[in-house]
């Protein structure tokens, strides 16, 4: 008999998040930002292609918190932009523009 696991749904999937994180980032991270780089890391997953501007409707945030949460996560080398890719710590591809 084979036995089989299937596939978790998207709800009940893991997101990971590396321990450097929590060590580095997370004490001195404002809350919307953290907000921000959770939701991305959780799309990064799946590959997703999201404009800013949709993330500041979904997670009912300011475009402009948004705008510079980006500049905050790139400074501090928690993401990596590319010309239409932002890259969470090497994780997929989550943002075109």
């Amino acid at each position: 008999m084979k036995l089989e696991q299937k596939e978790k749904s998207l709800l009940f999937s893991t997101t990971t998040i590396p321990d450097i994180f929590f060590a580095e980032h997370l004490s001195s991270l404002p809350g919307d930002y953290l907000k921000i780089y959770l939701y991305m890391v959780f799309l990064s997953k799946y590959g997703k292609d999201i404009k800013l501007n949709d993330l500041s409707k979904k997670l009912n945030i300011p475009l402009k918190t948004i705008n510079d949460a980006m500049q905050h996560l790139e400074e501090n080398g928690l993401i990596l932009k590319k010309t239409t890719r932002i890259y969470c710590y090497g994780f997929a591809r989550i943002y075109s523009s």
